[in-house]
């Protein structure tokens, strides 16, 4: 059921946070706050999903680094748990999450996040 895999960033904007551990729309869903790709991979070519390692650099510094067989569900497992209550269709991307570690960033920063066999996501930072 998977076609393909990419990277993301999702960002956060903590000014507008009210609960740590459920943000609201206010801090997650913002225009611009979840960059993608810069493609989509098939997913034919990734031989295993469930060990591939992920890092995030801010400025050159890593300030993340895991690995896809630390997910809570894994990719099967999140696709049945999600159809339990969402019809999934055809083109419809499910982020699956990030290894642990908060980084507050600033206008003007340098964030590149890295999916091994997927891609290599590079972003800088605006202020609104």
């Amino acid at each position: 059921y998977v076609g393909g895999y990419t990277v993301a960033n999702d960002y956060a904007i903590r000014e507008y946070l009210e609960n740590y551990y459920r943000p609201n729309a206010r801090v997650k869903n913002r225009d611009a706050t979840t960059p993608l790709g810069p493609w989509i991979v098939d997913a034919g070519d990734v031989a295993d999903p469930q060990s591939l390692t992920i890092s995030t650099t801010v400025n050159g510094v890593e300030v993340q680094r895991g690995s896809t067989a630390d997910m809570i569900l894994d990719v099967a497992g999140l696709i049945a748990y999600l159809s339990e209550t969402h019809m999934l269709m055809p083109g419809d991307m499910i982020l699956t999450g990030t290894p642990h570690g908060v980084h507050f960033c600033a206008a003007g920063d340098e964030v590149i996040s890295e999916v091994e066999q997927v891609g290599r996501l590079v972003n800088r930072l605006v202020a609104e």
